[in-house]
């Protein structure tokens, strides 16, 4: 049986000890210990304490000196792998988030929040931590979504497979959900925040007008997330040039991205600039959305050797869009799959009026869709990927 996770909760304000005790409650083998004083006052045994916890979480404010100097003499005790959680107000300046983050916090979580969305922010976390004790191995799965044309219809892919891939609560059993991201890489005509009723984020920006890494605190800052729990980086509101944004950059937030979520669904532009190799190299598969039409299926060929060529053993899916499955292949379908030297095993309907009514209301297939045949056959890729790239080897929490 794995070992329990072991939490350390420093706070003396009981609203917040009370928040994270109901957060952790249904938890099988996490271990809460309580130490009711506030950060600034803790002693020589709390400190220990701390270094000796797989999670610290604490309440503070960042603009308390006095915690901020009790935070970094916990940072330099704190043990190899121990995860240190910020509680501080949900309005926080991104300023004092990454005074934070240079003082040693991990993660930064906004309070007061409901105890579901407490207990979601924590989970990414707990998982953490417990790989973190058997080894690790990878965190999430990386998802990349090209496209073989313009107007294929690769943005409503990528958002709703990163939809199906949350696991939801059915109507007869309760389920975990996956912690879920997407990210827009459509630097300049990106639409996945359109398709999900969520404004522009400016952090994309940020990376290429400062010298910028995205580390943890600046993903979890840059982050949007909708009602239903999934992780959205949009593409920012003004134009900027595709290479504003370096290859470094892109790595680094690829494997922030991929520490804290269970999968992350990355819709990739058409351009093939140069920050497009370390999606490739670190993606677990590309999905190239096209059609059965010549020009798509020799631009997909050639997507292929270009993702190849430097990453031969990288898994390829080839999503046949606005197409039903056919009851026998026509000759041009099995033209294609010789061209492509892919079997075809991916086909997504054509339903104009349950993707026209998802953009309009800025919901996924799932919730405006259910029943279209669309919804389902994206559903059922969810299924398949998640059944061949299951979620890194991890030890149960």
């Amino acid at each position: 049986m794995a070992k329990a996770t072991s939490v350390l909760l420093i706070s003396d304000d009981n609203g917040v000890t009370n928040a994270v005790t109901v957060a952790l409650a249904d938890r099988p083998r996490v271990r809460l210990q309580s130490e009711n004083r506030s950060v600034s006052s803790l002693n020589g045994t709390a400190v220990q304490m701390a270094a000796e916890n797989d999670i610290v979480v604490f309440a503070t404010d960042p603009g308390n000196r006095d915690d901020m100097s009790a935070i970094k003499a916990l940072n330099e005790r704190r043990g190899e792998n121990s995860i240190f959680l910020a509680l501080a107000d949900r309005d926080i300046p991104l300023a004092r988030a990454r005074a934070l983050s240079d003082a040693g916090v991990d993660d930064v979580l906004p309070f007061p929040v409901t105890g579901d969305e407490l207990a979601r922010q924590m989970e990414r976390w707990l998982v953490k931590a417990a790989g973190n004790r058997s080894g690790g191995g990878k965190d999430g799965t990386v998802i990349a979504v090209a496209q073989a044309r313009g107007g294929i219809g690769a943005t409503t892919v990528a958002v709703n497979l990163a939809d199906q891939l949350l696991v939801r609560k059915s109507r007869f059993r309760r389920e975990p959900s996956n912690s879920v991201a997407i990210v827009d890489l459509d630097l300049q005509f990106g639409a996945v925040g359109d398709f999900l009723d969520v404004d522009p984020q400016e952090g994309l920006m940020q990376l290429a007008t400062g010298d910028v890494m995205p580390d943890q605190m600046w993903v979890e800052q840059s982050l949007a997330e909708t009602a239903g729990g999934l992780s959205v980086l949009t593409a920012p509101a003004d134009f900027m040039p595709l290479e504003a944004i370096n290859a470094k950059q892109i790595e680094t937030l690829v494997d922030a991205l991929r520490s804290t979520h269970d999968y992350v669904v990355i819709d990739l532009p058409r351009a093939l600039v140069d920050w497009i190799e370390p999606v490739v190299a670190n993606a677990d598969e590309i999905a190239v959305v096209t059609d059965t039409t010549v020009p798509s299926i020799r631009a997909t060929r050639r997507l292929m050797d270009f993702f190849l060529a430097d990453n031969p053993g990288l898994a390829i899916e080839v999503v046949v869009n606005h197409e039903k499955r056919p009851m026998m292949q026509a000759a041009h379908h099995k033209e294609a799959a010789r061209v492509l030297e892919k079997k075809f095993d991916i086909w997504l309907p054509h339903d104009a009026k349950a993707a026209r009514s998802a953009v309009d209301f800025g919901k996924p297939l799932s919730e405006v869709a259910p029943r279209s045949d669309l919804t389902k056959n994206i559903g059922a890729m969810a299924k398949a990927v998640v059944s061949r790239l299951p979620m890194g080897e991890r030890a149960s929490v």
